[in-house]
């Protein structure tokens, strides 16, 4: 999952220093890796919110 979503940064990163090279006199670095940064988080935490939590698992272990 981790490599997944390093590659989702990367190519955020990516596509944005190109489009800089391409429609800017100048590559802003800090905001491209901030962007980078942010959807690698973003990522991260969506797919961490796709897997379901056993809320029973610890109520069970209590009871016994």
């Amino acid at each position: 999952m981790l490599k997944w979503n390093l590659t989702y940064g990367l190519s955020f990163f990516a596509v944005f220093t190109i489009n800089d090279m391409i429609f800017s006199e100048e590559i802003q670095w800090i905001d491209n890796l901030g962007i980078s940064i942010l959807a690698f988080l973003f990522k991260s935490l969506w797919e961490w919110s796709k897997k379901p939590y056993d809320w029973n698992k610890h109520k069970n272990k209590v009871m016994k």
